[in-house]
């Protein structure tokens, strides 16, 4: 299962409906086939059991009527025994889907995460999120993300989706621009956070003079509020900063004693620990800024938005929710105003004018 791109990555679904109904049926697909698997495809997922359960049935039935291989009919030598059984499968599953049309469709929609963290690492820790705030509002929500941040900003402004998790200078960048409102922010302040190996060399910040420092990417918030720390500090070009694809290879620099240190947030470092162990240094720390935050696009209805917001102020008050919360490193939401980014609206008019981008 991917998240990159524009595949979706739908906690409710698995394989595509053609490629279960072929692999079920174990036998050459015939136009009769074709014809159920277009049927069974993009259904509902009530509608996909059902189908599926009239194929169970008629696999037992076909092994009553016909033997072939392994008990399976045999369709190649006529409409006896097998055949028959799959035709009466066939109109069982367009009734079905007939049927199925007639009910209301539950909404469809998608959840953006910008990639502060490796694919493979966000999908474990959003599609429980997504899971969840779909059903507290009655709808499908689905897991999307892009390949890099530059990649993640694009997709906002053009509002590809429908709820996002974005980073600060995203959100005043991208999202609100393109319509974007907040819903809530995790408890707290971001702050970029400037981390050692406990055995390393650089006991303080100036120690870092002509040394390696490891960032993720270059219009990440961390990055953005750590250059400007180091600047403060008198070490703009005096370090050689590199630039990694997340948060978590920044941290493995620092490991691997590649670099003599990296920046990164709180939450990051958190997930990491959790995940693999292992203790680092605080040796720095910029000026906090409003966080990370939901943000919903105005076209979702208000119903839907408020059941979101809702559910994330009340996941600390829930099992299921401080599970959730444990997991992404956060301590709770609280609600989020537009208002409240315009510090970062500063500090990246501030940047813009110092020849950022």
């Amino acid at each position: 299962m991917t998240i990159l791109g524009e595949t979706p990555v739908d906690p409710l679904r698995g394989s595509t409906g053609a490629k279960v109904l072929r692999g079920r049926l174990a036998m050459p697909c015939t136009s009769m086939c074709m014809d159920l698997s277009a049927a069974f495809s993009g259904r509902g997922e009530a509608l996909k059991r059902r189908i599926f359960q009239s194929f169970q049935s008629a696999r037992l039935s076909a092994r009553r009527v016909r033997g072939g291989a392994n008990g399976m009919p045999t369709v190649a030598r006529g409409w006896k025994g097998g055949g028959s059984v799959l035709v009466a499968v066939a109109l069982a599953a367009f009734t079905l889907a007939a049927a199925e049309a007639a009910e209301p469709q539950q909404a469809r929609y998608t959840l953006g995460v910008f990639p502060y963290l490796p694919p493979g690492r966000l999908e474990r820790l959003y599609a429980p999120v997504a899971r969840a705030l779909g059903e507290a509002a009655g709808v499908r929500l689905v897991l999307r993300t892009r390949g890099s941040f530059g990649r993640f900003r694009e997709a906002l402004a053009e509002a590809r989706f429908d709820l996002v998790f974005v980073q600060p200078f995203d959100y005043v960048r991208a999202a609100a621009p393109a319509g974007y409102r907040p819903l809530a922010h995790w408890r707290g302040r971001l702050r970029a956070f400037v981390v050692t190996r406990p055995d390393g060399t650089a006991a303080t910040l100036a120690d870092l003079r002509g040394r390696r420092v490891a960032m993720p990417p270059a219009d990440a918030a961390v990055s953005i509020l750590g250059r400007a720390l180091l600047a403060e500090r008198g070490l703009a070009g005096a370090v050689e900063i590199v630039h990694l694809r997340n948060h978590f290879a920044c941290i493995r620099q620092v490991m691997a004693r590649t670099a003599a240190a990296c920046v990164t947030a709180a939450s990051p470092l958190r997930v990491y620990r959790a995940r693999f162990g292992g203790e680092l240094r605080v040796i720095g720390s910029s000026a906090p800024i409003p966080p990370s935050l939901f943000a919903v696009h105005a076209r979702v209805p208000e119903a839907v938005a408020q059941r979101w917001r809702e559910a994330l102020l009340s996941w600390e008050r829930t099992g299921t929710g401080r599970r959730l919360l444990r997991g992404l490193g956060f301590d709770g939401f609280v609600p989020a105003s537009d208002t409240e980014y315009d510090a970062v609206r500063a500090i990246w008019r501030e940047v813009t004018a110092g020849g950022g981008s």
